[in-house]
């Protein structure tokens, strides 16, 4: 008995040594833990991005979505990369461009653009011109090569509409 007691605290001894120098095996957290953390982080910054999504794929996350700005699309890829398990970050996110700011069409009242036009055809004798709420009509004959010019020039005055009735010759 002696002899197994000794058989069995030998084996013990070393299955001990054994498991004691061996690393630890740390499985770290899993894909749909990270998905998760990183839809939280993302649900808390919505009013800087529309539509972002994360996918996880062995600690890699992939980002998508679109942001407004430079600043907001690094910050948050800082933040994901902070998440523990996260062992990097494919940034496939945009910037969404702002919308261009549109100068206002100014429309001249009718009696500024009376004057204007008046002005505008005195070497033009044939042409009769008449304005009414912001459009501009004209009437009479004109030749090919001035009509561009006149049009031009009108154009310049910012009416709702020119209605062009002259004859070109």
């Amino acid at each position: 008995m002696r002899k197994s007691f000794l058989r069995f605290a030998f084996v013990f001894t070393a299955m001990a040594l054994i498991a004691l120098s061996m690393p630890a095996c740390k499985s770290g957290p899993k894909d749909a833990d990270i998905e998760k953390a990183v839809s939280e982080k993302a649900a808390a910054i919505s009013a800087d991005a529309t539509g972002l999504n994360g996918t996880v794929k062995e600690g890699v996350v992939t980002l998508t979505g679109s942001f407004k700005d430079d600043a907001s699309k690094d910050a948050f890829e800082t933040t994901v990369k902070a998440i523990p398990g996260v062992k990097s970050v494919v940034n496939n996110s945009t910037v969404t461009p702002p919308a261009p700011v549109l100068a206002p069409v100014v429309i001249n009242a009718d009696e500024e653009l009376t004057k204007a036009v008046t002005d505008a055809t005195k070497d033009y004798p044939t042409v009769k011109a008449s304005v009414k709420d912001g459009v501009i009509t004209l009437t009479g004959t004109l030749k090919r090569d001035s009509n561009r010019k006149l049009m031009m020039t009108l154009n310049t005055l910012k009416p709702k509409k020119i209605d062009n009735q002259l004859t070109i010759k």
